[in-house]
């Protein structure tokens, strides 16, 4: 089988760029696992949760957290990092960092709480709304209805009569049209099934 040369250039700039290499990790020695692949350390959800909570209150970590917190992070981002870091040492698997995702952020929120920090739940989640002075939205108003009418002037100017064919054209200017659409409608209305008169 040849190697192509766009193959090997991938494979050096990966090697010079310090990435791993594809399948590097199938070929390491099984006496050298990665924690990850070792059995968990917890598979109790409450003992997991009290290592959770033993982590989080170390002081380093909780002024940490807390700065982060009132930096505007997201609940669910820093329970993510947590729980993620907790997987890699090889502390659970996937399937319990999903069931402490939940106990996590009540722990980040109950922390934050305590410490009078506002949180959000989501980055960016800002549910306050922005306030602003009355010209400033009336100023935005007449800004947006500027650009309306600059888009409906753009887009009447490029309807081009050439579109439309010409027989169809001839057939629009020669159809003729009622005084009223409204009065043609009434004049061809049929009398109630009701209002007829038994014989």
């Amino acid at each position: 089988m040849a190697v192509s040369e766009k193959a090997i250039e991938f494979l050096g700039n990966s090697l010079d760029k310090g990435r791993a290499v594809p399948g590097q990790s199938l070929t390491n020695s099984p006496d050298n696992k990665y924690k990850w692949e070792s059995p968990p350390e917890f598979t109790n959800v409450k003992e997991a949760s009290m290592y959770v909570l033993e982590t989080l209150t170390v002081p380093d970590t909780v002024s940490n957290l807390l700065n982060s917190v009132s930096s505007g992070v997201g609940i669910i981002d820093l329970a993510s990092i947590v729980l993620y870091s907790g997987f890699l040492e090889g502390k659970w698997n996937p399937d319990t960092m999903t069931l402490l995702m939940e106990p996590t952020m009540y722990m980040i929120m109950a922390l934050s709480e305590k410490a009078e920090i506002e949180y959000v739940i989501e980055s960016g989640d800002d549910e306050r709304p922005k306030e602003m002075s009355p010209s400033k939205q009336l100023s935005n108003i007449n800004q947006g209805i500027n650009e309306f009418d600059k888009l409906r002037n753009q887009s009447t100017q490029k309807v081009s009569a050439q579109v439309i064919p010409q027989d169809i054209q001839q057939m629009i200017e020669e159809t003729e049209l009622p005084s009223s659409l409204l009065d043609q409608v009434k004049s061809n209305t049929t009398p109630s099934i009701l209002n007829k008169e038994e014989k």
